[in-house]
């Protein structure tokens, strides 16, 4: 036979303990009764019975506490005991003016005992918690008295009466009404939840005590008013009802707290470090219930505080990689649930953080390496992409009109330098330059780079009187740099001063684009140098390539109209497929399912024969004529894919979009109504636009983005990683596609920095649920490196090259059938 366990001797030492004061004191209430009668045989006097009934008063009070259960509660720790039955006892046998002081030394004395013994645990509460966890016990039970007395009044004639139980279970449910809103209350003030949910959590957990409670509370009345040997069923009852309880709420609090832990492991799942580490403090506060938590990394970081005291600490490991540490505040886990729940928490964090901090170290290669591609590696000014990029979108930023300006440099006979003294003195003078040309600019000014001798600076400050002042204070600037720049210089103890030749042009925003400015300021420096002089200005008059231009925009106007007048169309648009990297039919040398196509204009010009985009486009933007070619291509791709859905060949189509044309306002408005004509669902639609133009800070093309959204068309960002800012624009846009410049598919296989660029955006994509497309694949090792870093989808000539709307009717008849066969092969198998 196994013997009894400590606790269920304790258990039934209790409840005989209750038996006997409940019958003490029910006895001494009836010293006519049978009770007081065998007392009297035995040769005990109930004359006396007041103090012995308010000894065993106060220890019904007190054993009723010892008797607990502990539960979590939200964030807190909730104690459930007996309190209901001892009330109804007290309130049976005590007048009600006693209730209270009996109940005060009852609870008092179970309550100190007991935080002794918590104490020595080290689990023990503060004494101020104690002393409001007996008040607020001691003033439930002197509501639940005052009602006794209410309903009642001061007789105690039939114990049994109707009228009495009504009176005893009303003082009891008042007793728990009340003792249940002050632990609400001391739950939320603590931060272990709301009112509302704790309310709910009390009510729907300990509903059931208050039944049964309440029932052994009266049958202890019934069996000292009938049989008082009745009372010795009494202890294995309260045992198994005890044991009934402490499995149900044992239940409850598991399956609340297994679903919470589900919750904050959600919630580690973080791209910063910080934030990661955060949110497991914050969870981990929400599932121990510790006074406080901090997190060591190993590179020897910390976050949270912990108190004075002893602390459980559990190392942090990720496989063999050591994370960090998790310290507790207090003593280690006891229950083995909550040991594992620590091991588990522990685990999720470990991933957690180790995936933060990889993101973190990849962004910061990112940002390093995008840093690198931007920035002159040798002076650290701005190279000419960047110029390009940033100051393109400088240009879109001013209000139409503003005068800006370029300055273009080039330092006289640099040659010498490099042939006199070496090339490491050419680079110092150059790095010399470059510190020059930074410190004359001003805050808004856009200094670069272009390679060799050259520099440039955007200048987008210039005073808004007329042409003619924003040029002369454009070229006051530029023969203040040219000063600036010749002053002796010392390299390798040579004191040398080189003077540079310097191109000013200066136009309207809006009205052309860097590259126009970067043609005209070259020009404008080559006047400077051919007459010996430090600084020139762009003269229309002697630019060859200006009347071409102009040309080029009239021959471009006449394509447009062409198909009104009943000439030849001229303009027309290829069609490149993107092709999935997954699912169905990936492995195929042309690839999966076609996931969507992008639209590419090509002019047939009558006399220059097929131009490509960049020999036309850059001259359009600069023009007005940029509103009319943008919404023929739009009505091109939109009435193509249209008719592709009839046939139910339905494909998404991308549409490149300028700055130019996301500054029209009715940019949407023309969207909607081409949409409509074709009966075309929006979401098919993407309009493709570079980040510099998303990170615009025009509120013109940021309304017109807004607008645009709300129709349901997608948009996708182009060349993505090329600007300065490129991880920015997916959390200041919301993006549905990323498109990989192609520059950095190309190099990803030998360089490590473009490589890791690529990596960084695959997975910076996949954790916000962005769709990914590389561009320009052109080898089937980069197909199959990009697969490796889960790339969903490619573009290039691998695949496909641009092809004649009737050549991509063709494929997308032929994947069909392809994807057809592939599906009833797989069904088959």
């Amino acid at each position: 036979m196994r013997p009894l366990s400590a606790r269920l001797v304790a258990a039934l030492v209790a409840a005989a303990a209750i038996a006997v004061a409940v019958a003490l004191v029910l006895a001494v209430r009836l010293p006519e009764g049978a009770v007081g009668a065998a007392l009297n045989r035995f040769g005990i006097d109930v004359t006396p019975a007041v103090p012995v009934a308010l000894i065993g008063g106060a220890a019904v009070a007190m054993l009723s506490q010892l008797a607990r259960l502990r539960v979590r509660a939200g964030g807190g720790l909730a104690r459930l005991a007996w309190g209901e039955a001892a009330v109804v006892l007290l309130c049976a046998s005590l007048p009600p003016a006693l209730v209270p002081p009996i109940a005060l030394a009852g609870f008092g004395a179970a309550h100190a005992a007991l935080h002794v013994v918590d104490t020595r645990a080290g689990r023990g509460r503060p004494r101020r918690e104690v002393v409001y966890g007996v008040a607020g016990l001691v003033v439930a039970a002197a509501l639940a008295a005052v009602v006794v007395a209410v309903v009642w009044g001061d007789a105690r004639p039939d114990r049994l009466s109707t009228r009495f139980v009504a009176a005893l279970c009303a003082a009891a449910v008042v007793y728990y009404v009340t003792t249940a809103a002050l632990v609400t209350v001391r739950l939320a003030a603590t931060g272990g939840g709301t009112l509302r949910a704790l309310a709910t959590w009390m009510l729907r957990s300990t509903g059931l005590m208050l039944v049964g409670n309440v029932a052994v509370g009266l049958a202890i009345v019934w069996a000292c008013a009938v049989n008082v040997y009745l009372l010795l069923l009494l202890p294995p009852v309260l045992w198994l009802l005890h044991q009934f309880y402490a499995n149900r709420l044992g239940e409850d609090d598991e399956r609340r707290t297994w679903a919470e832990f589900a919750e904050v492991a959600r919630d580690l799942n973080r791209l910063d470090e910080r934030d990661a580490a955060q949110a497991g403090i914050a969870g981990a506060g929400r599932l121990f219930g510790v006074a406080g938590v901090r997190i060591v990394l190993t590179g020897g970081r910390g976050y949270g505080e912990l108190p004075p005291g002893p602390f459980t600490s559990r190392r942090l490991l990720v496989g063999a990689v050591e994370v960090g540490e998790l310290r507790l505040a207090g003593p280690e886990p006891s229950r083995p649930r909550d040991r594992l729940m620590l091991a588990t928490f522990g685990e999720a964090l470990a991933a957690a953080l180790h995936d933060a901090i990889t993101q973190d170290q990849l962004r910061a290669m990112s940002e390093r390496t995008t840093y690198d591609a931007v920035r002159d590696p040798l002076t650290g000014l701005f190279n000419r992409a960047a110029l390009l990029a940033r100051g393109n979108l400088q240009l879109a930023g001013r209000g139409p009109g503003d005068p800006v300006a370029l300055l273009l440099l080039d330092v006289n006979d640099f040659k010498e330098v490099n042939n006199a003294l070496g090339h490491t003195a050419g680079d110092e003078v150059l790095r010399v330059i470059a510190r020059r040309v930074q410190d004359a600019g001003n805050a808004g000014d856009l200094p670069a780079r272009l390679g060799g001798d050259e520099f440039a600076i955007l200048v987008t400050d210039l005073a808004t009187g007329g042409a003619d002042l924003a040029l002369a204070a454009a070229v006051e600037r530029a023969r203040k740099l040219g000063t600036q720049i010749a002053a002796p210089m010392r390299i390798d103890g040579v004191a040398l001063s080189k003077e540079p030749s310097i191109g000013v042009v200066v136009a309207a925003a809006g009205s052309v684009d860097l590259t126009e400015l970067l043609r005209r300021a070259d020009i404008a420096m080559y006047q400077a140098k051919d007459g010996g002089q430090p600084v020139a200005w762009y003269d229309p008059a002697r630019d060859d390539a200006s009347t071409d231009r102009l040309a080029l925009l009239a021959e471009l106007r006449e394509a447009l109209s062409a198909p009104a007048s009943g000439a030849a169309e001229q303009l027309t648009l290829d069609l490149q497929p993107a092709v999935a990297l997954t699912g169905p039919g990936a492995a195929s040398p042309d690839g999966g399912r076609i996931t969507g196509v992008e639209a590419l204009i090509r002019w047939q010009h009558p006399r220059r024969g097929k131009l490509a985009p960049a020999q036309f486009l850059p001259a359009v933007e600069a023009s007005e004529l940029i509103a009319p070619l943008t919404h023929w291509v739009l009505e091109r791709a939109i009435s193509l894919a249209a008719g592709w859905r009839r046939a139910g060949l339905a494909v998404p189509v991308a549409v490149n979009i300028s700055a130019r044309s996301l500054a029209e306002r009715q940019l949407p408005e023309t969207l909607q109504d081409l949409l409509g004509r074709y009966r075309f669902p929006a979401e098919l639609l993407v309009l493709e636009i570079t980040e510099t133009v998303m990170l615009s800070s025009s509120p013109v093309i940021d309304d017109v983005l807004a607008r645009v959204r709300r129709l349901g068309v997608q948009l996708a960002v182009d060349d993505f990683g090329t600007g300065y800012s490129a991880f920015t624009v997916l959390t200041r846009v919301p993006v549905q596609e990323v498109k990989i410049d192609r520059e950095f598919i190309a190099q990803m296989l030998d360089s490590p920095k473009a490589g890791a660029i690529v990596q960084a955006t695959v997975d910076l994509a996949r954790r916000l649920n962005l769709r990914v497309v590389a561009e320009g694949v052109e080898n089937p090792d980069q197909r199959a490196r990009l697969t490796e870093l889960g790339c969903t989808a490619a573009q290039g000539f691998l695949f496909y090259p641009p092809l004649s709307p009737d050549g991509l009717l063709a494929v997308l008849r032929e994947r069909r059938q392809v994807q057809r066969r592939y599906l009833r092969a797989e069904g088959t198998g």
